[in-house]
């Protein structure tokens, strides 16, 4: 009897035969199996392989046999010849590739790559090439159908001559297909005890040569092993349905439901959508009701369900929720084929999210791992010069100055961080130390010299492929990175992986530029995986050739459609299917039926299997697997029932449609976080809107400073403060003076003032020449100015005023004034206080309209508190003259800012709310849009 879905699943059929029959020849060494040796496709079937020999024999206990797999044991043997590993095979190709200039730009990493795939299947299949080059050109226009032309001769001549000069090495040293191929040919030589192998499919002709010649001294007994497996009912109902040469019809005009329709022919005038040939429908409905006569119920009911999901977000919530279901049922080994990475990769997030670990034996390349991700910082960082972005996102690695103590390691990254984004120096680890020097920062110049340290273990002089390697290590070492590596899983393996490539290049003898290692070290890490394999779990990840002959309660394939399962098949850089299949090399099609057999077992041996897709990707149709639909045509035939067909969650659908968010309580600060200190900038944001306030100046939000790799227009204006203010300080009055001789100082200092950023900027000398035109009429108006009795009296002054509040409370109102005049009225001292700016004069006059709505020069006056009788805006950037835009009755408005500003803030410590009430002006450009949402609210207006 069937066990139902909730039952733990048996032996898998195949181990089951297998150990009857090992039972039944070893009967005489019972209970004592010892003397043999099973091979099995993985360590996975070791225990499963034990107790279908224990359930077989039927005895009380049992010694069992050894059960390794084919190469483990292979691995044993000892050679006697030194193995090349793959890496130096690689760079030895790398080299013969240079040396003969074929490829003009092309990657030759890559290049070799390929080439040494097709020389391993070569090898692999017991095939080789014929030792003329003129025989192999008539080799391949046979296989190709064609005469050669340049590029065939030019593949063909490519293939042959290193094809050779690889066999030819005569180093004494043999690749690592040839190692295992001795070492298998050693086993047979000494076989001394009866062989029996479970489930080897796949097996090259070396292997198969391995068995016939093993089979010379002892017994070999094979079960599932490229031949025919015995199977059960669901097995063979799989295999009649995919061995049948039939199609699929989707007529339009019927389609409702985007389900397969059984039609025998399309109607005249209908197009059909036909997946394979429909060739012999009558030949299937037989089989099918031959099939039909084991047994009126279907060996699929309660074992395969049909999923169709309306986006990835739903089927990865689909995996999610049935994963979630099979655990609270009590199943222990659930199974997840991930065909479709990126659904397999977003289910994970789902489970993971919900406490669900992993174990996850699909891997991921090294390039996509943080520990590498790292590692390839501090190579851009240097590549680039330590531009500010690479720099800053190296540092910010959790794993980097791994022995400096955390807190101590983020503030010098701070450190450096605010110095460079506030200066806005682009790269150059010198300019970083320059800054670090004026601000007197120990601890990022401690930072910097770290870096330099690291960056000497590098040249620009050619070295050996282990010689880069040897470098990076000891820059990895500098940097504290090896120890921060060391105490990660994925960096332990990558310090692994890189300690065994250096291991392995010692002896060859290439010389590599920075930059051809950097590419190489790329396709390493592109090509290795990191497997975590600290996690336990009853929630595997794994893909179809890894679940053979394993057990599992429940499974789901994510990614069943025509893309993904089984997929096209990677093409070779060299020849194509065809070309391989007449030259004796693997081909998809091969794989195909390999990947057919697989999904066979794991249909016929696990509990339950949900098959799960996207119905439409790209707002395109995506048709299932044509597995999918061979296996539903024959269920309809044999037993007039659809596959089972769960419903979509409509959760994914729901998710994509944009709703208003609801109102939500406007925000209110508790006392703690009341700011106790305020500029005229925080002054006018409360002002401006009360949510930007909170989050900028409550919660402190504010975004950074971003470096600026070209001039902008602030960094213009903030160049003409400092050029007037070291001008004022220079030269307080002008009047007296040579003219000429004051447009030429302050041309001089403005020189030197934009030299910096002309350094880093070659467009920055537009800005210079635009405010070297308005230097005359910025002269005119100082000395019209002077004329009128005020004279410059300090600039760039920085002010503090204690306002008092309820409660004894208070607040420190600040503020850095750009200028201040002073003169004489009626023998007392006058103060003016003045702002330069680069904005237009009818900008200015339109923010000094209403009075109190701009508090900068008000909140100026009130800070200076000597007699102000003038505040004013100076606009040094216009065409034509200079003329002051003045800010009326500033000493009455000065004091109703302050007391404004002492009730605003006493209320806040009341609770009162800070509602996003900005106008648009201010929403306009508003760092904190994203934050309060207001566009987004259905009651924003009142908000």
């Amino acid at each position: 009897m069937r066990k139902s879905s909730v039952d733990t699943v048996s032996v898998p059929h195949l181990l089951r035969v297998a150990a009857r029959e090992i039972v039944a020849l070893e009967q005489e060494r019972l209970p004592r199996l010892t003397g043999l040796v099973i091979l099995l496709p993985n360590f996975h079937a070791v225990d499963l392989m034990g107790e279908a020999l224990s359930e077989a024999a039927g005895a009380p206990s049992l010694l069992l046999p050894r059960m390794t797999t084919l190469t483990e044991w292979a691995g044993e043997v000892a050679l006697g010849r030194e193995v090349l590993p793959d890496s130096c095979r690689a760079a030895l190709l790398y080299q013969a590739l240079r040396e003969r200039k074929w490829f003009a730009d092309a990657d030759l990493w890559h290049v070799s790559r390929e080439l040494l795939s097709l020389f391993d299947d070569m090898a692999r299949q017991g095939t080789g090439l014929p030792d003329s080059y003129p025989e192999f050109i008539a080799l391949l226009e046979q296989a190709y159908r064609t005469r050669a032309g340049e590029p065939l001769q030019f593949e063909a001549r490519l293939v042959h001559e290193l094809w050779y000069a690889m066999s030819l090495s005569g180093d004494g040293r043999v690749d690592s297909i040839t190692a295992y191929h001795l070492r298998l040919a050693g086993l047979a030589d000494v076989a001394a005890s009866p062989l029996y192998a479970v489930g080897l499919s796949g097996l090259t002709p070396m292997e198969q040569d391995f068995f016939r010649r093993y089979r010379e001294r002892q017994p070999v007994h094979l079960y599932g092993c490229d031949d025919e497996v015995p199977a059960d009912d669901l097995s063979r109902l799989v295999q009649i349905a995919w061995q049948s040469p039939v199609a699929v019809t989707l007529f339009p005009n019927s389609l409702s439901d985007g389900r397969p329709h059984l039609n025998p022919l399309p109607q005249a005038g209908e197009e059909a959508n036909v997946k394979g040939a429909c060739s012999d429908l009558p030949g299937l409905r037989e089989r099918a009701a031959e099939f039909r006569q084991r047994g009126p119920e279907s060996p699929l009911r309660g074992r395969l369900e049909l999923l169709e999901a309306h986006s990835l977000e739903q089927e990865a919530q689909a995996v999610d929720s049935q994963i979630r279901e099979w655990l609270q049922a009590g199943k222990s080994a659930i199974a997840v084929i991930a065909q479709d990475r990126l659904v397999a990769r977003r289910a994970r997030a789902l489970l993971e999210r919900g406490q669900i670990l992993i174990a996850d034996e699909t891997g991921w390349t090294f390039s996509t791992v943080a520990a590498s991700a790292v590692v390839m910082r501090w190579l851009d960082a240097m590549a680039s010069r330590f531009h500010h972005l690479d720099l800053l996102d190296l540092l910010k690695s959790p794993l980097i100055f791994a022995d400096w103590e955390v807190g101590a390691r983020k503030h010098a990254v701070y450190g450096l961080e605010q110095l460079v984004r506030r200066h806005s120096v682009i790269s150059g680890l010198h300019h970083y130390r320059g800054l670090a020097q004026r601000e007197g920062a120990e601890d990022v110049l401690a930072l910097l010299a770290r870096l330099e340290q690291a960056q000497a273990r590098f040249g620009a002089r050619k070295r050996g492929l282990a010689a880069w390697l040897a470098s990076l290590l000891e820059s990895l070492e500098v940097l504290g990175l090896r120890q921060g590596l060391a105490q990660d899983l994925a960096g332990e393996q990558l310090l692994r992986l890189l300690a065994r490539l250096q291991k392995e290049l010692t002896q060859d003898q290439g010389l590599f530029s920075l930059s051809e290692w950097r590419r190489w070290l790329d396709s390493q890490l592109e090509a290795a995986t990191f497997r975590d394999t600290g996690i336990t779990s009853p929630v595997v990840f794994t893909h179809l050739g890894a679940a053979r002959l394993r057990r599992f309660d429940g499974v789901i394939v994510a990614g069943g459609d025509a893309a993904h399962f089984p997929g096209r098949g990677k093409e070779s850089a060299f020849f194509n299917q065809s070309v391989r299949a007449q030259l004796g090399l693997p081909t998809f099609e091969q794989d195909l039926r390999q990947m057919e057999q697989d999904f066979t077992s794991l249909l016929a041996d696990c509990g339950t299997l949900l098959i799960t897709w996207q119905g439409r990707k790209n707002a395109e149709p995506s048709l299932a697997s044509p597995w999918v639909d061979r296996l539903e045509v024959f269920h309809q035939l044999a037993y007039g029932e659809e596959l089972p067909r769960r419903a979509a969650d409509l959760l994914g659908k729901a998710a994509d449609i944009l709703t208003p968010l609801p109102a939500t309580a406007r925000p209110t600060l508790p006392p703690e976080l009341v700011p106790v200190a305020l500029s005229a900038s925080g002054y006018n944001s409360l002002m401006a809107c009360p949510y930007q306030f909170y989050a900028r100046h409550a919660l402190h939000l504010n975004e950074l400073d971003e470096v600026q790799q070209a001039l902008e227009k602030k960094d213009y204006g903030e160049h003409v403060h400092a050029i007037l203010h070291h001008f004022h300080q220079r030269y307080p009055a002008i009047s007296g003076c040579d003219r000429a001789e004051m447009e030429q100082a302050l041309r001089d200092i403005s020189r030197e003032e934009f030299l910096q950023a002309l350094e880093a900027d070659y467009l920055a000398r537009a800005w210079a020449l635009r405010w070297d035109v308005r230097i005359p009429a910025y002269l005119d108006w100082q000395a019209g100015r002077e004329q009128e009795g005020w004279r410059w009296h300090d600039g760039e002054l920085w002010r503090t005023r204690e306002l008092e509040l309820d409660g004894g409370r208070s607040l420190t109102l600040k503020g850095r004034i750009d200028r201040i005049d002073t003169r004489s009225d009626d023998g007392e001292a006058a103060y003016a206080v003045l702002d330069y700016k680069t904005q237009s004069r009818v900008g200015l006059q339109k923010k000094l309209e209403t009075p109190g709505e701009d508090v900068q020069l008000p909140v100026y006056a009130l800070l200076l508190e000597e007699s102000v009788v003038e505040a004013a805006f100076v606009p040094v950037d216009e065409d034509g003259s200079t003329k002051i835009v003045e800010q009326e009755d500033i000493y009455a408005l000065s004091k109703a800012t302050g007391q404004r500003l002492r009730e605003l803030f006493n209320a806040l410590y009341r609770g009162a709310a800070l509602p996003a009430q900005g106008s648009a002006p201010a929403c306009a450009y508003c760092e904190m849009s994203g934050l309060c949402r207001k566009d987004y609210r259905s009651d924003h207006e009142g908000q």
